[in-house]
């Protein structure tokens, strides 16, 4: 598959590189496609600044492997979800 990038998608694209966050291209859009896999997941009632603020951390920890990474999501996401569910509605 061939993607066209814009110029300005193209000098974010080279600022996440050179900060250091990823080591590819590939690694980049593999976490660009997680990020909108996670978002779209039917059930998850947090919202997308909620979701956003969870993947940074763990992204940016580098301390957990992927595996312990998706755990801790997960654990969080579902914590949000329980914690939404029981909230009085305004």
């Amino acid at each position: 598959m061939t993607i066209h990038l814009t110029p300005e998608q193209e000098r974010r694209l080279r600022a996440v590189l050179d900060r250091g966050a990823y080591k590819s291209v590939e690694e980049v859009v593999e976490a660009a496609l997680t990020a909108v896999e996670q978002r779209t997941v039917p059930g998850y009632a947090g919202t997308p600044e909620e979701l956003d603020t969870l993947l940074a951390e763990g992204l940016a920890s580098k301390q957990l492997t992927e595996d312990e990474f998706w755990s801790s999501v997960s654990k969080r996401t579902d914590a949000l979800l329980a914690e939404h569910k029981t909230s009085p509605r305004s």
